[in-house]
């Protein structure tokens, strides 16, 4: 509650302070004119100038104060309990702040309708939603307009202040008419000052959502780049984990070609032994020796066939591709257009794999060192090689900072001979022209 004082609901307090002060104001008017009228024993006069006799001054101080307790008893109990009240109570004691209010306008004789303002002022506030806070201003301003003196005076007999007042000397009449006027321009003031800062309230609001929905949706974009980071860590971390594998397995085809070689070297000697001794068992050896030699290649190609690379498949270099391409354009707000001019169908898997990786590296470095949002990759395959470039509206380097995949990429390129620049500007961006010779054309099955 006090957090809130802090803040721009101190004009909506002040506000009920004012009118408050205003009605016993009033009251007062009531009361001294009262006074006034016994000294002058003038009670004639008065009475066949007013319509009705207003009610006893010290019985509507009474009410009016008890009264204004209640209401401010409801606005002390949505201030201290809002977040945890109910949204239907929060409506009935919006609705029960508008009957006191009427009551308190049928106390003073509905002389001071910007009472009206407070029960608006606390239903912007407290009112849960847009529905509630629109149906409950229009019935108060429905209130205001016609619960007026000017307009219920012509079907009942209303007591005016205005005769009471009038009925002063011009110079006290003219000290009490500004004094009234005063307050209701404070009051309306008040009022105009807590609607201005309830809208830069809600101005301000909404510019923080908006601001908050950008921040999320650029955290967003950074953690969907950040996962492709990451898939092409693992991808790497896999890769490196083939070749320790590929390590692996040569070191067993070396044991087991040279475990065969050693077992068939040995039995070949033993055959020659049995040669010159004219043995009947030679024929036996020799099978056995066979035999030895068919296991042994049996090995050795099923260890080969493990070394064959599998990261990508013959013929689907242009769909991973493609699949690449559109992942990022349809997750994020970057948009990458790929060409692709000839037949990646003839590619043997150790130039598509380099081409994809080529390509995956670029889009990352382009979008997190870069920060581009428009990336144009073109392909052009002929008989001689692949061209391969990528080319972006990023934010460019005056110098190229060559990291982890920046190396492996040069890496890649050279195990095929080729060739790789790079082109870049502060503020224009970065082209990288890649070709790769195609040694020999073969279809793969």
């Amino acid at each position: 509650m006090w957090a809130r004082l802090k803040s721009y609901h101190i004009a909506r307090f002040l506000l009920v302070f004012v009118n408050f002060f205003t009605l016993l104001f009033i009251v007062w008017i009531v009361s001294k004119t009262n006074d006034l009228i016994c000294i002058q024993n003038d009670a004639r006069t008065i009475l066949g100038r007013i319509k009705a006799i207003p009610i006893q001054p010290y019985k509507a101080s009474w009410s009016v104060s008890l009264l204004y307790l209640l209401l401010i008893g409801s606005i002390v109990v949505r201030e201290v309990l809002y977040e945890d009240i109910y949204k239907s109570l929060l409506i009935l004691l919006s609705f029960l702040e508008l009957i006191i209010s009427i009551a308190i306008l049928g106390v003073v004789n509905f002389s001071f309708k910007y009472i009206l303002l407070v029960p608006i002022a606390n239903g912007i506030t407290y009112l849960p939603d847009k529905f509630w806070k629109t149906f409950f201003t229009a019935i108060v301003v429905l209130c205001f307009v016609f619960i007026d003196y000017q307009i219920l005076s012509i079907v009942f007999s209303i007591f005016s202040i205005e005769d009471f007042i009038y009925y002063h000397p011009s110079l006290s009449r003219s000290y009490i008419l500004g004094f009234r006027n005063i307050l209701f321009f404070i009051s309306e003031a008040l009022f105009i000052t807590f609607i201005v800062l309830e809208l830069q309230n809600v101005i301000e609001e909404s510019q923080k959502i908006k601001k908050l929905n950008k921040e999320l949706k650029e955290h967003k974009e950074k953690l969907e780049f950040a996962n492709i980071q990451l898939q092409n860590y693992a991808e790497r971390i896999e890769e490196i984990a083939k070749i320790k594998e590929r390590n692996r397995l040569a070191r067993e085809i070396h044991d087991t070609v040279g475990h065969y070689l050693t077992g068939i070297a040995l039995g070949l000697s033993a055959t020659e032994e049995l040669i010159k001794k004219g043995s009947h068992y030679i024929l036996d050896q020799i099978q056995r020796l066979k035999d030895l030699a068919q296991q042994g290649l049996v090995d050795i190609r099923r260890s080969l066939k493990e070394l064959k690379p599998d990261m990508l498949e013959k013929g689907n270099l242009e769909k991973a591709l493609h699949h690449l391409v559109n992942e990022i354009n349809l997750s994020t707000t970057r948009q990458i257009k790929l060409q692709i001019s000839g037949s990646l169908d003839n590619l043997n898997p150790q130039i598509d794999e380099t081409i994809y990786r080529i390509i995956q590296e670029s889009i990352t470095n382009a979008v997190r060192h870069g920060d581009a949002m428009n990336i144009k990759i073109a392909i052009d395959v002929d008989e001689d090689g692949v061209h391969v470039s990528v080319v972006d509206d990023g934010k460019g380097a005056a110098k190229i900072v060559e990291g982890f995949g920046l190396y492996y990429m040069k890496q890649r390129i050279l195990d095929h001979d080729g060739f790789l620049e790079i082109e870049t500007e502060p503020g224009k961006g970065m082209s990288l022209l890649v070709y790769i010779p195609r040694v020999r054309i073969k279809h793969y099955d």
